[in-house]
């Protein structure tokens, strides 16, 4: 059998230890807060610690769960406790709730975000909100949410972080309130008389920056900037729990290698293509290209070197693939992608063409690589799933018996 290559699951490893950070960080202010005891600390830590042991990230998330559950109903009986004389308390303690609440129930980024902004204005008279995400790829901020017009200050200078006052308060880490702005007219956006902004941090990392704004002067007090300061530690929470959802998803469905979609993915597309064709009455085609003599890059190099120029030819592939193809990596060296509304002809054409962009290709150590392609097309070889993955991967054996670095369908010929 061939050896799969590949990196493990370092990604997934990473983003199960942020889990762990953004837990215990939720867990430590609650107990500074009182609202938990030291027994129910080492309870819950040790219960993280758990967490993140798990091999499946569906039983990391399911722990979460039922940490927060936990966590509400505590929340829930000292909010009983407390009386008339805990008012402010009380109603920092719903709100904490509900944000818990979001943490469980919402894993979509705009869903969540937009809960989050209509809860914040239950307590913060803003009339202007825009929540900042830091873009891990990047670095910068890019705006996620927005609520009314968007804010920002000093929009023209840029900092670590990005253009705006935002990139200069994810830099400091510090929250800002400004009461007493000129509400002169802006042209480019909203007046602005006061203006508040939070860093959304999760054990020293910054998620994202939050901004506030009000037409009129002294519109935000000392108490809103300590309640929406405490609001963002846990929506810090809230988008790291968002990003992990979207990061296993991601991963769920990508080869983590090559950056390029997994078989599982692609055969799910592939039967949804089969449907879209059948009754619309579109052809479309599978090229089915294995690496020519990569066994020997393996035995030779080394699968060090393999990975890396797997993970190469994966961005390659990308790049050449128009924006409605479909890539998936379908184990070891074997790549497949889909053509929507191609038939067998125009297939083949785009076979050779990139056959011919990985020819002219410089892998890395100056590798010269060659491929070899089958070529399948619904309806003409098959309508269904394992009839055309079969003829693509018969294609593509003839190819390679008849010398590799070619092209070949079955129902045209070599090329």
């Amino acid at each position: 059998m061939r050896r799969r290559n590949g990196n493990g699951s370092q990604q997934l490893q990473d983003i199960t230890e942020k889990f762990r950070r953004g837990e215990t960080k939720l867990v430590k202010v609650l107990e500074e807060a009182g609202y938990i005891t030291e027994r129910e600390r080492s309870t819950f830590l040790d219960k993280i610690q758990k967490a993140v042991a798990q091999k499946r990230s569906s039983e990391v998330l399911a722990t979460a769960h039922s940490i927060h559950n936990r966590i509400i109903r505590i929340l829930q009986t000292s909010k009983t406790e407390r009386g008339e004389s805990g008012r402010r308390e009380n109603q920092e303690l719903e709100i904490l709730m509900e944000v818990g609440r979001i943490i469980q129930t919402t894993t979509k980024r705009e869903e969540a975000f937009e809960k989050l902004l209509e809860l914040i204005r239950l307590v913060i008279p803003y009339e202007n909100a825009t929540l900042f995400v830091v873009n891990r790829a990047t670095n910068q901020l890019a705006v996620g949410a927005i609520r009314g017009e968007h804010v920002d200050l000093i929009s023209g200078v840029q900092f670590d972080h990005g253009f705006g006052f935002s990139s200069w308060v994810a830099k400091q880490k510090k929250p800002i309130l400004l009461n007493e702005l000129h509400r002169t007219t802006r042209p480019e956006g909203p007046q602005v008389g006061s203006f508040l902004s939070v860093p959304l941090v999760v054990q020293q990392e910054l998620i994202g920056v939050l901004n506030l704004s009000h037409p009129g002067n002294q519109a935000f007090t000392e108490d809103h900037l300590r309640m929406l300061t405490l609001i963002a530690g846990q929506a810090a929470a809230i988008l790291q729990r968002v990003l992990m959802y979207e990061e296993m998803a991601r991963l769920a469905i990508t080869d983590e290698l090559t950056g390029v979609y997994n078989r599982r993915y692609f055969t799910l597309r592939l039967d949804e293509e089969i449907a879209r064709s059948r009754r619309h009455g579109h052809p479309f085609s599978l090229l089915f290209l294995d690496l020519d003599n990569f066994k020997r890059i393996n035995d030779t190099y080394g699968h060090v070197l393999g990975d890396r120029i797997l993970a190469d030819l994966g961005k390659l592939l990308q790049r050449w693939a128009r924006s409605t193809d479909l890539l998936a990596r379908f184990g070891g060296e074997e790549f497949v992608v889909l053509l929507p509304v191609t038939d067998s002809g125009q297939a083949l054409v785009a076979a050779d063409r990139l056959r011919r962009t990985v020819e002219d290709h410089s892998f890395p150590r100056r590798k010269r690589l060659t491929v070899s392609i089958g070529v399948s097309t619904y309806p003409l070889d098959g309508v269904r799933e394992e009839e055309l993955l079969k003829v693509a991967d018969q294609a593509l054996y003839q190819a390679k018996r008849m010398g590799k670095n070619r092209t070949m369908a079955s129902s045209v010929g070599a090329a």
